[in-house]
């Protein structure tokens, strides 16, 4: 893989890449569920979302794609002993969040 373009941070440092690589959430709650990809390593979203696509499609199934792209910091972390994703400015990953949808075409 061809070297990755460092990312500010909002407090100045430099973040530095190594790697892109989705990793899939789920929330099953009492108001349905929703689920989707986190792509870290980057803030392109356009590049986030070629690979957010086939991991959903894969993951979730084939009839739903990657929408809703919100470019952050995140990182995994333990809330009440279950894991979860949390945004960090600090410490957390660039990345690009996403959530799996069926796309109607239209028409």
């Amino acid at each position: 893989m061809a070297d990755l373009e460092p990312i500010e941070r909002p407090d100045g440092r430099t973040y530095r890449p190594r790697k892109i690589v989705a990793w899939s959430w789920e929330d099953d709650t009492v108001h349905g569920w929703s689920a989707g990809a986190v792509v870290l390593g980057t803030h392109d979203v356009d590049r986030a979302r070629v690979l957010a696509d086939s991991s959903i499609k894969a993951w979730f199934g084939s009839e739903l794609s990657a929408v809703e792209p919100e470019v952050g910091w995140y990182r995994l972390g333990y809330e009440y002993g279950e894991q979860i994703w949390a945004v960090d400015e600090r410490r957390g990953r660039a990345g690009v969040w996403f959530t799996a949808k069926e796309v109607v075409e239209p028409g």
